[in-house]
Parts: structure tokens; C-alpha cells; sequence
């Protein structure tokens, strides 16, 4: 209907809305850029309310409202499971929970062994599902349609909820530049509704599946190895795939072994499990004893993408298809979408932006879509700049408070050679203009920016503004001219959000030597297009005038264990609280005196 409004709301991991109107996801943000709270699993209420706010919704101006997992426990979402939990809390799971319950056939409640983690903004539901009377599933469905019915005013009749794995699919092809019966959207998750793994192709305008996996546990065990290392699962594991590179094949060999021996995938396009594996954590935790740290981590890895790989080739086989499209957490493993777009049948790769549940208030919207044959309403998906902007007042304030507090030059109307001589100068920036990014990568709206070439500015950024593993890289973002030159590229694929690792060329490696992985020197890219973000090309353009290079190290503008900044005072408190040497607020430049 046009000029009506479609909302999708995500309630778990990364909560958040998207609001749909004419053909376009217009406004999208995680509740946890209002909580100052990473991964927040709260109700969306903040994000619901600035989605009102930002794209003037009035109940009747609404369609439709779309929820996401028609069959998913609450267990997590009353818990805070992905935000509050710390390694201990995940270590008890596995002893206290997981272990009786798998390993020596006990029949425990999950939320009366975490009593004492249950989260008291929702008793009402808690004690809705001690009460009984219907499924815990039944039970948490109602409560989310009611409470998003509150919030936004309109009838519980208006408010569907989609497939887990439909919404990942969904948001895989539709959020692609891709269109067409030749693509082949692949769903990897750690659990969903019904699988976690999903085959899915366009037939007739909708989105078909042609198979579903319960047994595809790649993430799950991924999930556990980050634990298993001494690393907070559902946040570390790109620790973990940072960590792979530095291994030798002496290092990895043994760890290696114990992965390939407990799942294969076969040549008519199935699982095999080993007989032994009850559980994916103890199982591997006896198994890899005396292995390696940076071993374990080459080796998860190494069995990710040849599963991953097996996976998209054989379902490229079968169904004859030459694109490929991914979405779901898995696919935020970078260096797996390397090695399936590697493939000879691979002809053309695309991996969505934030593509792990964060993204299912947007993925819902286009599985309502498709499922209701309107597919072709969706214009593809060309940028994430989705969130709220920052107002004058607000850098007028924040501004202010800067002066009253450090000891500050204030540049109003800063050009981008101003700021791009600076850079290569070798200050380290924050920039915060324009629409906030939505998902878990900042692309230069929300970013600390540095010259690349620098390993001074790489200690830097690791030891006194982010408190970052030294072993952990950096991102380019580079001009389109540029990325010819730096990345090695041959299938000419599409990087617009740092989604897909890619090899660099030797040009590559002296002008992005610090936004390069230090063990195997690939680029986490980011191809910044002057029609998606001019101001930010623009940026780019003066300091490669400058420098002779044509891009820039970009890190998430945000304190360790925060989230990504949302407004003018958020950027402020980091460079209150870091040895950040500057903010761009939008043309007005701060920077630290010395």
C-alpha cells in the first residue's frame, strides 16, 4: 500500500525496528545504541519510539507490524543471555545446564537454573510462563505481539511473525544488488526455528527452499571454541577467526583432525555426525586437551569454510545456479565468504551487511513480503546509512561540552582537505556525520579514521583509545579507482560493508599496511561509492590528493565493551575517556590540544 508503513521489530539478540515505506527500508536501529549496552536482548522500546519519531508514524499510517522466530524459546531473552552473560556465566551453562540435561539425561528448567539471572523489567512474562496453561513458545509469542501492539498503537490483528530462517533468506536476496532465478541464497545460522542452515532460491517471484538443515551445527561449535579459548561467546568469535592466521599447519594439524572426524558433509549434500557427539562443548573440550590456542582457532576455522564451501558447491551443483547471496550469524565470518566466493561455480558473491540476527527487524519485513508474494516491491538494499541523524543543537552542545572539559581547539565549517591533512598527518579522528549506520560495522558515519599505512597509529588505537587484542586488524575504506589497485579481485565483486575478506595486491600491502590483517595481510573492505556517502568519498578523495592513497583505516567509533556511538555527546565521551586526537562533527572539527 503505498505511503502505509511496514515495522519490523527483532526482540532477542541485538534487538531492534526498520520501518518499510514505499519500496525502501527508510529508518533501521539496534536498541543498544540507545541503552549503551552491547548486544542489548532488551524489548525495543527506544528504538521503536525514535522509529515514530524519525519517520512520523501514527497507528493508522501503519500496514503491518512484523516479529521474527515463530518457535524460539524465551529463555534467553528473560536471562539477557547475550548481553549480561560473562565467560563464568557461559562455563556454568555448560556445567550446570547443558551437561545434566545432554550428557546424563536430566530433565532441568533453564530459567530455575538461572533464577538468578532473570531480568525484572519482564516478570510479567516470567511469571506468565510459570503459571503454565499453554507451550512457553505460545506464551512468548502472545507477549510480544501485546507489548508491540502497546507501543505502537495498533491492532494485535495488524502483527505477524515470520520464519527465523525465511527472514535470513530473505534479507540475504533482497538485500542484495541481485535479482533473478539464478541465485542461491544460503542461510547460516547457530539455531533458528526450524534449521540452522537453509537453501533457498527465487521461483515466480517468491523465495523457495530446497532444503533445510537441523544438523548444520557450524555455529554452534564455533560458538563453543570461542568459549573453550577463554573468549565470550556471541561477541569473540571474530577474536577467534582474527587469532587463525597466526597458526602453522604443524600448529593446527591435530585440532584440525578432531573437527573433520566429528562432522562431514556428504556428496549427496547431508550432514554426517559422529555417533559420539552428544554436546558440542565437552565433546571438543576432552578432544582437544593439549592442542594449541592458536591451533584451535586455525583449526575451527579451517572446518568452517570447508563445510561453508562443500555446502554452496553442492547446492550450486544441484540446482544449477551461478550467484550466490548470504546471510545469518555465520556469514559474519568473514574469511568463510572469502573462500566460497573462491569457488570455480561461484560466478558472482554477495554478503548483506550485519547479516546475524541483529538484521531480522529488517530480514522480517522481506520475509512478510515474499511470503505474501510482493517481493518485487523491495528495492535492493544499496546502503546502511539507516539510523537516526545527529541535529546542529546537538554538536552546539556537545561542543560545549568538549571546552568545559579538556582542553580543546574548535574548527566550525572544517573542509575535508582540513581533516584529510590531519590524517595524514598522522592524527587519529573520530567521525560522526550524517545517518548513524545500522549492524555491527561502522562505514564511516560513526568511525575513529587513521592514515592506513601506519603501524604507530595500529598501537595506538589498540593500547589507548579501543583496548583492543593486538592481533585483531583493522579496515579499509577505499575509493572504487583505489580498490582496482589494492584488492585482488578477480570476479569483481561487490564490498560496500566490510562483509567478505579479500586478498590485497602488492600495491595493496604498502598502502594499507596497517588496515591489513598482520598474519595473511587480507583487507576487510569497504568500497565507498561518491553517490552513497559523498561526504565521506570526499574525505577519502583529499587524503588520497595528500597521500597518494586512496583510503582510510576506519575503526568503530566506540569505548571497549560499548556500543558504536549514536549522537554528538556519545562521540564526546570517547574522546573524553581515550587519547583520541580529534571529532568531526559533522563539518565541525574538534581536536585535543597537546
Amino acid at each position: 500500500m503505498k505511503n502505509k508503513a511496514i515495522v519490523g521489530v527483532q526482540v532477542g539478540i541485538t534487538s531492534g525496528c526498520a520501518v518499510f515505506r514505499n519500496g525502501r527500508i527508510e529508518f533501521a536501529v539496534s536498541e543498544e545504541r540507545y541503552s549503551k549496552v552491547k548486544n542489548d536482548t532488551a524489548f525495543p522500546d527506544a528504538a521503536i519510539k525514535d522509529a515514530i519519531r524519525c519517520c512520523t508514524l501514527d497507528p493508522d499510517s501503519i500496514e503491518r507490524v512484523v516479529l521474527v522466530s515463530r518457535r524460539m524459546s524465551p529463555d534467553h531473552f528473560l536471562t539477557s543471555r547475550e548481553c549480561t552473560f560473562g565467560i563464568e556465566d557461559y562455563l556454568r551453562e555448560q556445567r550446570d545446564y547443558y551437561r545434566p540435561r545432554l550428557l546424563d539425561g536430566g530433565d532441568l528448567d533453564y530459567l530455575t537454573v538461572f533464577a538468578d539471572k532473570l531480568d525484572a523489567r519482564y516478570a510479567d512474562l516470567a511469571n506468565e510462563i510459570r503459571i503454565g496453561g499453554s507451550s512457553r513458545v505460545d506464551i512468548w509469542n502472545r507477549w510480544r505481539i501485546h507489548r508491540v501492539s502497546k507501543l505502537l498503537g495498533v491492532s494485535e490483528a495488524k502483527i505477524s511473525i515470520v520464519n527465523h530462517e525465511h527472514a535470513h533468506a530473505a534479507y540475504a536476496y533482497y538485500g542484495s544488488p541481485f535479482r533473478g532465478e539464478d541465485v542461491l541464497a544460503v542461510t547460516f545460522d547457530g539455531y533458528g526455528d526450524d534449521a540452522n542452515a537453509a537453501i533457498a532460491s527465487p521461483v515466480n517471484g517468491r523465495l523457495q527452499f530446497a532444503h533445510r538443515y537441523s544438523d548444520y551445527n557450524i555455529g554452534r561449535i564455533y560458538r563453543f571454541i570461542t568459549l573453550l579459548l577463554g573468549m565470550k561467546p556471541n561477541e569473540h568469535e571474530f577474536k577467534v577467526m582474527g587469532l587463525a592466521p597466526y597458526a602453522t599447519e604443524y600448529t593446527y594439524r591435530k585440532a584440525l583432525e578432531v573437527f573433520l572426524s566429528a562432522y562431514r558433509f556428504t556428496s549427496d549434500g547431508e550432514v554426517e555426525v559422529n555417533a559420539e557427539l552428544k554436546d558440542h562443548f565437552y565433546y571438543f573440550k576432552d578432544r582437544l586437551e593439549g592442542c594449541r590456542f592458536d591451533g584451535i582457532a586455525a583449526a575451527v576455522q579451517l572446518f568452517t569454510e570447508r563445510m561453508n564451501c562443500s555446502l554452496v558447491s553442492h547446492w550450486l551443483s544441484k540446482l544449477g545456479k551461478k550467484r550466490v547471496v548470504l546471510s545469518g550469524g555465520v556469514s559474519l565470518n568473514i574469511k568463510a565468504n572469502m573462500e566460497v566466493g573462491k569457488l570455480p561455480s561461484v560466478e558472482d558473491l554477495f554478503v548483506v551487511g550485519s547479516g546475524g540476527d541483529e538484521s531480522l527487524c529488517i530480514a522480517g519485513i522481506f520475509a512478510y513480503l515474499d511470503e505474501s508474494g510482493r517481493g518485487d516491491e523491495i528495492v535492493p538494499l544499496d546502503s546502511l546509512y539507516l539510523g537516526p541523524q545527529i541535529a546542529e543543537g546537538d554538536i552546539d552542545k556537545a561542543v560545549k561540552g568538549v571546552v568545559e572539559i579538556m582542553s580543546a581547539d574548535v574548527t566550525p565549517n572544517a573542509s575535508a582537505n582540513d581533516v584529510a591533512q590531519l590524517l595524514a598527518d598522522g592524527h587519529i579522528l573520530g567521525r560522526v556525520s550524517g545517518r548513524m549506520e545500522f549492524g555491527a560495522r561502522a562505514l564511516g558515519n560513526r568511525s575513529i579514521l587513521a592514515d592506513p599505512r601506519s603501524a604507530a597509529v595500529i598501537r595506538k588505537i589498540n593500547s589507548q583509545i579501543k583496548n583492543r587484542d593486538f592481533w585483531m586488524p583493522f579496515t579499509p575504506s577505499m575509493l572504487p579507482s583505489a580498490s582496482r589497485r589494492y584488492l585482488d579481485n578477480p570476479k569483481g565483486f561487490h564490498f560496500p560493508y566490510m562483509s567478505v575478506a579479500c586478498e590485497t595486491t602488492q600495491e595493496g600491502r604498502l598502502s594499507l599496511a596497517g588496515a591489513l590483517h598482520p598474519a595473511d595481510l587480507t583487507a576487510r573492505p569497504q568500497i565507498v561509492e561518491e553517490h552513497i556517502n559523498g561526504d565521506y568519498f570526499q574525505l577519502i578523495s583529499a587524503f588520497e590528493k595528500i597521500s597518494g592513497v586512496g583510503a582510510l583505516l576506519n575503526t568503530s567509533l566506540n569505548l571497549h565493551g560499548y556500543p558504536i556511538v549514536r549522537t554528538a555527546e556519545d562521540a564526546v565521551n570517547v574522546l573524553a575517556n581515550s587519547d583520541l586526537d580529534g571529532l568531526l562533527l559533522d563539518t565541525t572539527l574538534v581536536t585535543r590540544r597537546r
